[in-house]
């Protein structure tokens, strides 16, 4: 009797140790696939002259209540929101003509600031149960009011003052220059009023 259960023991010891050992060499199969396309090449002719970064927690929760709020299915979100604010010139819109023979420098239009917000997504939490979940459209919505909450964070008045002031600078560096090497510019105080405009 008694060999009988040692038997009994070890065949079942013996399954059980085959299963765990099959269980580890499961095999996984993991397919992933990604297709990059060129959309559209443009040239550009920007002039950076402030960015700033933001970041945000954005939270998002959802319940269904059933059986008068007996049975609740909760769903809800967690992202990570990054934002860049970049202000830019277009340079190819600065109105400048040249006076080769009387080394002459005209410039005749500053363009305006170009305004630029890149943000950037990342899913920290997600949880959602079986009768509550998720649709690709949620998640969409969810995407796009977090990008739309840190828009409104971005102090942009304080920005573009910041970019008008490296502009003033990175222009005065040109008149430096040109004076070094003989040449003379005339900007129709366009200078002088990007300078009080500064100083209001």
């Amino acid at each position: 009797m008694r060999y009988l259960s040692l038997l009994l023991a070890g065949i079942i010891i013996g399954v059980l140790l085959t299963l765990f050992y099959q269980e580890q060499q499961k095999n996984k199969d993991i397919s992933r696939q990604s297709h990059t396309l060129l959309k559209q090449v443009a040239l550009l002719n920007k002039m950076v002259t402030a960015e700033a970064y933001y970041n945000e927690v954005y939270s998002y929760k959802d319940s269904d209540k059933y059986l008068f709020d007996l049975l609740q299915f909760d769903k809800n979100v967690v992202l990570l929101v990054d934002a860049k604010a970049q202000i830019s010139y277009d340079l190819s819109q600065l109105g400048i003509t040249l006076d080769s023979v009387h080394k002459i420098i005209k410039i005749n239009k500053i363009p305006e600031a170009e305004v630029e917000i890149f943000p950037n997504i990342r899913y920290y939490d997600l949880n959602q149960s079986t009768l509550n979940q998720f649709t690709k459209d949620d998640l969409n919505k969810i995407n796009a009011d977090a990008i739309e909450k840190i828009k409104q964070h971005i102090d942009l008045s304080k920005l573009r003052l910041k970019a008008k002031k490296q502009l003033f600078e990175n222009l005065q560096n040109l008149y430096i220059l040109s004076k070094v090497y003989g040449w003379k510019i005339e900007d129709n105080n366009l200078m002088q009023n990007l300078k009080s405009d500064l100083l209001l």
